[in-house]
């Protein structure tokens, strides 16, 4: 398969051509480095940690929780990193986040250094992929063991951060390169950006709930005000809507099609209401739309990823998320009254989805080609549940930082892996 910074073309597109220019500065024992990044600028990698250790110590990628690219200091590592060798991707992704973007730059006077357009387009979607590709890329060609021996990365991300380290841990995932991604640990990530779209199901009312039923609606979306700020972001992230379709934004969707026609914004239906069906209707023959024909979404189909003649496999992976604050009392009784709770979109929803697709993957693609030929197939049987965990550490507690459970769950979890 191909190597993730070849498959975003957009940007790249000549990057290989173009001489390499990085440069770096020391900063309260962080040494920052800045890559170009094609003709888009460049982006900026923390080091923390790098010259204590010895080169085939594991390595690990820290994708904040929202771009720091414009902050100015370098991001601040969780308490459970804060000893480990780890580089920090400073991922420009403008539209959330405490750092507010730059004023649109002056013409470069060097000619090499021209930029494609002189504007912040080049900061929004997809800039976070193409940013966290080109650094793994240095990561790699740069602190990569010196000898003959192998060199692990693990990633961790979390909230915006959560969405790369899981596109860029499924697709760098290659077990048999010298350096590379082992595992990934992701915190309250989403995974699947097309669930906030009003033609997901999940956002489909149930018929006939009357009114009680839309109060209830509304109070549980609104039960997590931290993850609705994504929903209510979606658009300056993004741009448009076509592009939370694209799996690097949705790992979900490297298992399977969206199910969804891409809408013509954020906030609307891709499907025509029902009274512009009935007039399309009437102004077409008989024989031209047969009228009992449904216009509805296409059916959701399974992908096959990896796929089965890449090197690809499936990473080991810590989903982490909040619980989501508690219902009014009043609420929480109707929802004990029924005999099963609406399903919503929320932390939990957007890890246990995208676990059970790289279960599934595990299951149905890799260990069915290996049962084939192991005798031993038995000792097989837990493993998608050994190497895709998720855990619930709690109410959220601000700041978007993990609380102390998390860190708990995390830190041991990378003990386990990295020893």
């Amino acid at each position: 398969m191909r190597r993730w910074i070849l498959g975003r073309s957009s940007v790249l597109a000549g990057f290989r051509s173009q001489r390499i220019r990085c440069f770096s500065a020391v900063v309260n024992d962080v040494e920052t480095v800045s890559v170009r990044n094609g003709s888009s600028g460049v982006v900026t990698i923390d080091l923390h940690n790098i010259a204590k250790v010895s080169s085939p110590v594991p390595l690990l990628i820290y994708l904040p929780p929202y771009s720091t690219a414009f902050a100015d200091k370098p991001a601040r590592l969780p308490s459970f990193l804060e000893r480990k060798p780890t580089a920090v991707i400073n991922y420009r992704w403008v539209g959330f986040g405490p750092f507010p973007a730059p004023a649109p730059l002056p013409q470069p006077s060097e000619p090499d250094e021209q930029l494609e357009e002189n504007d912040l387009s080049i900061l929004s979607w997809p800039a976070a992929i193409h940013d966290t590709a080109r650094a793994y890329e240095w990561i790699v060609e740069n602190l990569g063991p010196s000898t003959y021996t192998r060199r692990d990365i693990y990633v961790y991300g979390s909230y915006l951060g959560a969405s790369l380290a899981t596109s860029l841990a499924l697709t760098e995932t290659h077990p048999h390169a010298r350096m590379g991604i082992r595992g990934c640990v992701a915190y309250n990530g989403i995974y699947n950006w097309t669930m906030f779209l009003p033609d997901h199901s999940i956002n489909q009312a149930p018929k006939q709930r009357g009114f009680m039923g839309l109060v209830d609606g509304i109070l549980s979306e609104g039960r997590d005000p931290d993850f609705q700020q994504f929903k209510q972001h979606a658009e300056p992230l993004f741009g448009s809507a076509a592009n939370l379709f694209d799996p690097f934004a949705s790992s979900c969707l490297f298992f399977h099609t969206p199910g969804l026609l891409v809408p013509p914004s954020f906030d609307k239906s891709a499907l025509p209401s029902e009274t512009s069906i009935s007039e399309e209707l009437d102004m077409l023959a008989e024989d031209a739309m047969n009228p009992s024909t449904p216009i509805k979404s296409p059916r959701k189909s399974p992908l096959v990823f990896p796929p089965r003649k890449s090197t690809l496999k499936i990473p080991e992976v810590l989903l982490l998320h909040s619980t989501p604050p508690p219902p009014p009392p009043s609420f929480q009784r109707r929802v004990q009254r029924r005999r099963k709770e609406r399903p919503g979109n929320n932390f939990k929803a957007q890890a246990e989805e995208l676990a059970g697709l790289m279960r599934r993957s595990i299951d149905k693609v890799e260990l069915k080609e290996r049962r084939k030929w192991d005798e031993d197939h038995d000792r097989w049987d837990d493993e998608a549940d050994r190497r895709i965990q998720v855990e619930d550490v709690g109410l959220y507690r601000g700041k978007y930082e993990l609380g102390d459970k998390g860190e708990e769950l995390a830190a041991a979890w990378l003990r386990d892996h990295m020893g």
